[in-house]
């Protein structure tokens, strides 16, 4: 909150996430949505498949663009499936999650209704499921003897911001209502205990004895910030936080401002990793062509072309990549 022009905190709210981001690879995030757009980011963050090529009458890739796919590329495709795992506490079919994961191989998919695999353990923290919830189900389903995949997604600071009793912080900005205040105040309380409840999970991970990386992030800011806060800055509307962390050493790259399909090229630079020609393509992009570029050279554009090309192919035309079949294959 303290990112928005005129918004004061009785205290910090992040320190501990903060501190954390100082430690690792880390930066912002820019979103394709206000308020809004959960799914969008997850589908980027999973095929490395950027929403700003497709046409802007797009909305929701899980439900306009997925269905035609008959090959949705993936970085948990480095898994087998039976050890790729997907976390989201609540309805299973919202934007079509359910046949999603099943598109994308995953063997489990853990959530509160409409799943073979309902959530075991579901504290319920202001109006939704707790962070610590959506930690606890991964630490359940964590076994060191398999590689494994999970997609997780959160459901605590959703809106609407009911009251909590978590801190004494408060919050207000200077072109809020009193009622808008409320909701920022209860905001910032659910963002305090998402700092402490992450800040336990990864301590947990750190004690496991096995190669753990986190990607962590935002998907969108809240939507309770009146546009005009924007007015001087409209690029502020759309930028969150997000780390990588590994609990096997220290690796710190420079990307202060991704998009949130370059997670997975990025995750693959951290940990340095071996890559497909496909991802060698997105790290190309990460590098050259992202959104932290405000003008491209002509390398970064060619780069920027042949991830476009690649798109279309899988999207809207004859799937002609899919006869390379090397081109994804993790080595």
């Amino acid at each position: 909150p303290t990112r928005i022009p005129g918004i004061s905190l009785s205290a910090p709210v992040l320190p501990q996430i903060q501190q954390i981001q100082a430690g690792t690879t880390s930066g912002l995030m820019k979103s394709d949505g206000y308020g809004g757009g959960t799914a969008n980011m997850e589908f980027q963050s999973l095929t490395g498949l950027p929403m700003y090529n497709f046409n802007d009458m797009i909305s929701i890739l899980y439900t306009e663009i997925v269905p035609d796919m008959n090959y949705m590329p993936s970085i948990s495709d480095a898994f087998e499936p039976k050890n790729r795992i997907a976390i989201h506490l609540s309805d299973a079919r919202h934007y079509s999650r359910s046949s999603v994961y099943q598109k994308m191989g995953y063997s489990k998919f853990i959530a509160i209704s409409g799943s073979e695999d309902e959530a075991k353990t579901v504290d319920i923290l202001g109006a939704y499921p707790s962070d610590s919830s959506t930690y606890d189900n991964i630490l359940t389903n964590i076994d060191v003897n398999k590689n494994q995949f999970f997609s997780a997604m959160t459901m605590q600071n959703h809106g609407q911001w009911f009251a909590t009793d978590l801190s004494d912080i408060t919050a207000s900005g200077e072109e809020l209502t009193s009622d808008q205040n409320a909701s920022l105040t209860n905001y910032a309380r659910l963002l305090s205990y998402t700092d402490s409840s992450t800040a336990e999970f990864l301590q947990k991970l750190e004690g496991i004895d096995k190669k753990i990386t986190v990607v962590f992030y935002g998907d969108h800011l809240p939507g309770l910030y009146p546009q005009t806060m924007f007015n001087n800055n409209p690029e502020l509307q759309y930028l969150t936080d997000y780390f990588i962390w590994s609990n096997h050493g220290t690796a710190k790259y420079d990307y202060p401002l991704v998009n949130s399909s370059d997670f997975p090229a990025e995750l693959l630079v951290h940990t340095n990793s071996r890559v497909s020609p496909y991802y060698a393509l997105l790290t190309e992009v990460l590098n050259k062509a992202s959104v932290d570029k405000d003008k491209l050279d002509s390398d970064g554009k060619q780069i920027a072309n042949d991830l476009k090309m690649i798109q279309y192919d899988l999207t809207e035309g004859k799937g002609y990549i899919l006869n390379h079949s090397d081109f994804f294959k993790f080595e």
